[in-house]
C-alpha cells in the first residue's frame, strides 16, 4: 500500500496537492514551482488544480489514463500561456509533476524542472527526465507548462513501486544536490527535510508500505463446502466403478490374509458391506495364463502354496520355490511318496504313502512325525473349486471353477451360466486350491507348471 512518507511546499512559489480514494488504492499528485515568488502564482496554481478536480481523476480507468493525459496537459498548455502572457513573471511557464495512482504503480508527467527517483535497495535511480545538466537548458528544452507559443511535448511515464522503496520527487536545485551516487539511500528522507529552508523548496516522497494486517480471504460457505464433497465422492466412485476393479476390497482382503487381527477383520466386515452397497453387480470373469514353467520331473500330487512359497510333489521328493521370483530354494526327499501337502499356519504338513503324516517348517526340517491308524485317502487330483465373495472381493456371488480334461471353465454358481473358459493345447493332470492373494491357480499341464490369472473387470 502506498503511503505519504514527506510531503513539503513553499506557497506560492510552490505547490503540493493530493487526492485519494477512501481505502488509499487509487489517487492523483499534483507538484508544481516556480523560480519566481510572485502573487499572480497563486491564481495560476489555484486554476491548475481546479481543472484537475473538475477533471473527477479518480473515475478514469487505467486503459485510458495515458491518452487522457496527453489531452488534458495539451489543452492546459494553451489556457495557462494565454494567462502567463497577461503576468509580468520574467518566466512565463510553470514546472509541474502530475501522477495518477492505481495501487502501486503511478502514470506521471512531468515539465520543467521537476525531477523524480526512484530507491532500489541502496541504490537511487532516476526516474522519467534527467535531472543532469537542467540548468543549461534553454526554456525551450526545459518544457516548461505554458511557455511555447505551439503545442507542448506530453510524455507520460510509467513506474511501479516495489515493497519497502521510495518514491521522490523534488525541484531542480534540490534534485542536483540529493540525485547523485553519494547519497545515503538510508537517510535520505532527513536529508531532503534539510532543504525546507531553499527557495521554492517543494518535495513528495511516497512509500510502498506492507499492510500490516492481510485482508482476510473468503472462506467457503457450508452449502459450497457440502457441494464440493459431494461431487468429489460422486467423481471418486465413477473412477473407482470405471478403472478401479474393487482394489480397495481386494487390498483389504491381503492385509488380513498378512495380518490376522481381531480388529482388522471386524474392520473389513464394515468395509465389506459398504462394497455391496457401492459396486455394482455386474462383474466380467476372463480366465488367462499368467507365466509358465517346465519341470524337470514328473508331478505326483496337486501343488500346493502359501504367501512366499510354492510347493510342488513328485514321488518322495518335495520341491520349493519362491513364489514371486520361481527360483528353487530348497529340496527334501522323504522315506516313502507324498501323497498331498496341506500348508499350515505352523509349518508344511505331509501325508504319506505309510500311513504317516508328518510336519516339516520352512527351512525343510522336520517337526515332528506321526503314524495314523488307517490308510490315508489321497485327494482327487482334479475336483471342483468354488470361490465365494469371501475369498475373492471382486465378485458378487459365488463361482464354481470346474478342472476340464484339456481346459478350465468358470460357471456362475447361482444362473448356471459359463462365465469364462481357457483351453490348454496339452492335458490338465493336477489344480490347486484358489491362490486368493494372488487371484490366480497353479496347474500342472503335461510337463508344465502353469499360473493361471483369474481377472474381474466391470
Amino acid at each position: 500500500m502506498l503511503t505519504i512518507q514527506s510531503k513539503f511546499d513553499s506557497y506560492p512559489q510552490s505547490m503540493c496537492e493530493y487526492r485519494a480514494s477512501k481505502d488509499g488504492r487509487y489517487g492523483w499528485f499534483l507538484c508544481t514551482t516556480h523560480q519566481e515568488n510572485n502573487v499572480v502564482l497563486e491564481e495560476i496554481q489555484a486554476e491548475i488544480k481546479l481543472e484537475i478536480l473538475n477533471a473527477n481523476v479518480l473515475d478514469i480507468s487505467k486503459l485510458e489514463v495515458e491518452n487522457w493525459m496527453q489531452h488534458f496537459f495539451s489543452e492546459l498548455h494553451w489556457k495557462l500561456h494565454g494567462r502567463f502572457l497577461k503576468t509580468d513573471l520574467r518566466e512565463k511557464g510553470i514546472s509541474l509533476f502530475f501522477a495518477v495512482l492505481f495501487d502501486c504503480d503511478l502514470y506521471f508527467v512531468q515539465f520543467g524542472r521537476v525531477f523524480c527517483a526512484l530507491t532500489k535497495g541502496k541504490k537511487l535511480e532516476t526516474i522519467g527526465k534527467n535531472w543532469k545538466n537542467y540548468h543549461i537548458q534553454s526554456l525551450n528544452e526545459l518544457n516548461l507548462l505554458g511557455w511555447s507559443e505551439g503545442d507542448i511535448k506530453v510524455k507520460t511515464y510509467k513506474c511501479h513501486i516495489p515493497e519497502n522503496e521510495n518514491f521522490i520527487v523534488l525541484p531542480g536545485n534540490i534534485a542536483s544536490q540529493i540525485f547523485n551516487e553519494k547519497t545515503d539511500v538510508q537517510s535520505i528522507i532527513p536529508l531532503i527535510e534539510t532543504h525546507s529552508a531553499s527557495p521554492g523548496a517543494m518535495w513528495l516522497i511516497l512509500k510502498n508500505t506492507p499492510l500490516l494486517h492481510k485482508p482476510p480471504k473468503r472462506k467457503l460457505t457450508r452449502l459450497e463446502i457440502t457441494t464440493l464433497l459431494l461431487l468429489l465422492g460422486t467423481v471418486l466412485a465413477i473412477i473407482y466403478m470405471i478403472f478401479g476393479n474393487r482394489i480397495i476390497d481386494v487390498m483389504l482382503h491381503r492385509t488380513e490374509k498378512e495380518v490376522e487381527t481381531t480388529q482388522i477383520k471386524a474392520s473389513t466386515v464394515i468395509l465389506e458391506n459398504l462394497g455391496k452397497v457401492v459396486n455394482a453387480p455386474a462383474r466380467s470373469i476372463e480366465l488367462q495364463p499368467d507365466w509358465n514353467a517346465e519341470l524337470p520331473y514328473e508331478i505326483t500330487a496337486p501343488p500346493a502354496f502359501d504367501q512366499q512359497k510354492l510347493y510342488l510333489v513328485s514321488a518322495n521328493n518335495l520341491y520349493v520355490y519362491q513364489l514371486k521370483t520361481r527360483s528353487p530354494l530348497w529340496q527334501k526327499a522323504l522315506e516313502d511318496s507324498i501323497l498331498s501337502i496341506h500348508p499350515t499356519p505352523f509349518g508344511l504338513e505331509l501325508y504319506l504313502s505309510n500311513n504317516k503324516m508328518i510336519a516339516i517348517d520352512e527351512k525343510g526340517n522336520l517337526k515332528w512325525t506321526l503314524t495314523l491308524a488307517a490308510n490315508v485317502e489321497s485327494s482327487p487330483h482334479l475336483d471342483l473349486i468354488v470361490i465365494t465373495p469371501k475369498k475373492d472381493r471382486r465378485i458378487d456371488r459365488s463361482i464354481t471353477v470346474v478342472p476340464l480334461e484339456r481346459g478350465i471353465s468358470v460357471l456362475d454358481s447361482q444362473q448356471g451360466l459359463v462365465m469364462s473358459e481357457l483351453l490348454l493345447k496339452e492335458k490338465l493332470l493336477y489344480l490347486s486350491d484358489y491362490d486368493d492373494y494372488n487371484n490366480c491357480f497353479y496347474a500342472i499341464v503335461g510337463n508344465k507348471l502353469v499360473c493361471i490369472k483369474l481377472n474381474v473387470v466391470n
